[in-house]
């Protein structure tokens, strides 16, 4: 018995030793084969180019500059770091004391790679002393690219900008780790996956200097371009018609299909002051600029609808049942609800006036009847129904989505109940009701067309051809009765009377749209005689509407324009919207024959 016990243990014994030769002889041979094979096998990432930016005619409107970068060796002590920047010194002219701190940042002994100290070198004074520089061990020089924006301010809202990826766009998608630059606002930020193109990558063979001896393969990155709707001469001549006459604000210009022509705000900002980092000054002249000229005002801008949200509330309230386009109401200039007078544009009223009429003349009067008569909430549905209160869909960062109130939002922001007179504020796009641009320009289609587009900046992603969107959101009664405001909408532009009658000039064909003068304040109920616009202060003028469709026969185009404190609509919008139209003629956009 004893004899077996000791022969067993002797068995474990020989188990034991056999298993300690076998982790010796194979699994530590695999362990330190692999080690070795990932010292000398390396694999190295190939940046991609980013994406060129093309207008309508294929002009490059956001390209790539090739210019170099210098790095220099980590862990670098402090005499050999002074020596080599006292060598690059004879070569160009640098701030030694700004490098060593850029460098002295960057270095820990975390860091295995090369130190950027200087980014965007000029690629023709560059190339003749790379040969010299390179000469030094410490210094790495590469190739890299500046993104360039030659239309600066004309299109900095359309485009945005690229920046240096943060820790947090590197955290969103690893690759910025290689990249190193990502989009940051504009078509460069909604697109930036498209426009950064694919990592490629070579795997090659080093030495323990960590020298290239041999290439395995190869895989090339890949870019992608993108084409816009946008076209830069007809956003020039835009941008120059605002910058003359120095009116603020924003103009949209698109196809009744969806497809963006032209944004322009103005004031704006150039777009290259982002690519190498802004400056803190400059930073905050543009931020605490009252203008406003950051902000793309086209889709970010909230402003009170005032009068152009009239045409869809008329076909909202003609198509109810409630109300008959063709019979006359009232308006001696006022209406009294409670103890309270809510008073029409025009003090001495407009007599007897129809739905024609009331778009007409933009009869205040009638659509605060219409809001006694449907109701806020009817009203807000439908509206947000027809574009408004809701982001369009647009293919820019940064879109909002306005307001459309009801009870139920008054309730959730103030909780406080609704009010009578807030639904006759709201009913002419005052109170709080907000808007974009955008929206209107997308509403303003819905009624020359009876659909609602999805407004988009790109036309093409590399090959790919973008196709328009439309929404069937009318019922089939409002699209029989839409002819109705239609006409109404025509006689804006076009009929004696008509509040941009007056300032529409010179064009080959009939143009139809709607005025609006949106309050930025409010005039108290014992101011019995308003003063004119032009005798208010600046910021007291109201916002000045000229939301336009044509050919009116043959709708193609959508002009709709936001003038910041311009006072009236037609008279402060009317001669640019006329400048537009004709500009689209000369462009070839639109064909006249026909559509007089």
């Amino acid at each position: 018995m004893r004899l077996k016990i000791i022969l067993f243990f002797i068995f474990i014994g020989y188990l034991i030793i056999a298993f300690k030769v076998y982790i010796l002889t194979v699994v530590s041979h695999k362990y330190y084969e692999n080690l070795a094979n990932n010292n000398i096998h390396k694999k190295i990432y190939l940046k991609p180019i980013r994406g060129i930016i093309y207008d309508s005619n294929h002009i490059p409107i956001a390209y790539n500059e090739l210019k170099f970068s210098m790095s220099l060796k980590p862990h670098l002590k402090s005499k050999e770091l002074n020596n080599t920047l006292k060598f690059i010194a004879k070569y160009m002219d640098i701030n030694n004391s700004k490098l060593y701190k850029i460098y002295q940042r960057q270095n820990s002994v975390y860091n295995h790679n090369y130190i950027p100290i200087l980014e965007y070198l000029n690629y023709n004074k560059t190339i003749s002393i790379i040969p010299d520089l390179s000469q030094n061990k410490n210094i790495k020089i590469e190739s890299n690219y500046l993104r360039t924006y030659p239309y600066k301010d004309r299109l900095s809202h359309i485009l945005g900008y690229v920046g240096k990826a943060s820790q947090k766009d590197i955290k969103k998608n690893p690759e910025l780790r290689y990249i190193k630059i990502t989009g940051k606002n504009g078509i460069e930020k909604y697109y930036n996956k498209v426009l950064t193109g694919q990592l490629g990558y070579k795997n090659v063979i080093v030495n323990a200097r960590n020298q290239i001896i041999k290439e395995l393969n190869i895989t090339k990155p890949k870019s992608t371009n993108i084409q816009l709707n946008v076209n830069t001469k007809l956003q020039d001549f835009i941008y120059n018609l605002l910058k003359k006459e120095n009116k603020k604000g924003s103009i949209v210009v698109m196809k009744t299909t969806g497809e963006i022509v032209a944004i322009v705000n103005y004031p704006s900002y150039d777009n290259n002051l982002f690519v190498k980092g802004i400056s803190v000054k400059a930073w905050q002249k543009l931020i605490h600029n009252n203008f406003k000229p950051f902000l793309n005002k086209a889709v970010a801008g909230l402003y009170p609808a005032g009068s152009v949200i009239k045409p869809a509330e008329g076909l909202i309230a003609i198509a109810s049942g409630k109300l008959n386009p063709y019979k006359k109401v009232f308006c001696p200039g006022y209406i009294e609800v409670g103890k309270r007078r809510f008073r029409d544009w025009k003090p001495d009223g407009h007599g007897e006036v129809n739905i024609f009429k009331a778009i007409k003349r933009s009869v205040d009067v009638y659509f605060y009847k219409v809001g006694l008569l449907l109701g806020i909430d009817y009203i807000a549905k439908n509206l947000k129904r027809m574009g408004f209160g809701h982001k369009t869909g647009i293919d820019l960062p940064n879109e909002r989505s306005g307001i459309i109130p009801d009870k139920e939002w008054k309730w959730k922001k103030y909780h406080q109940n609704w009010y009578i007179g807030e639904t006759l504020n709201a009913s002419i796009g005052q109170g709080y009701v907000l808007v974009t641009p955008i929206q209107v320009a997308v509403n303003t289609a819905l009624m020359a067309t009876g659909k609602l587009p999805v407004p988009r900046i790109a036309e093409k992603i590399g090959n790919k051809q973008l196709q328009p969107i439309l929404k069937d959101v009318l019922t089939k009664k409002e699209k029989r009765l839409l002819p109705l405001i239609r006409k109404g909408m025509w006689e804006v532009c076009n009929s004696p009377g008509g509040t941009a009658t007056r300032h529409i000039v010179g064009l080959p064909f009939a143009i139809a749209g709607k005025t609006g003068t949106a309050q930025v304040h409010s005039i108290p109920q014992d101011v019995k005689k308003r003063k004119r616009e032009d005798e208010l202060a600046y910021w007291k003028r109201s916002h000045a509407w000229l939301t336009t469709y044509g050919p009116y026969k043959h709708p193609q185009f959508i002009v709709t324009a936001m003038i910041e404190h311009g006072g009236h609509g037609g008279e402060a919008a009317g001669g640019i919207v006329s400048e537009i139209y004709k500009k689209l003629v000369q462009l070839h956009y639109i064909k006249i024959k026909g559509h007089k």
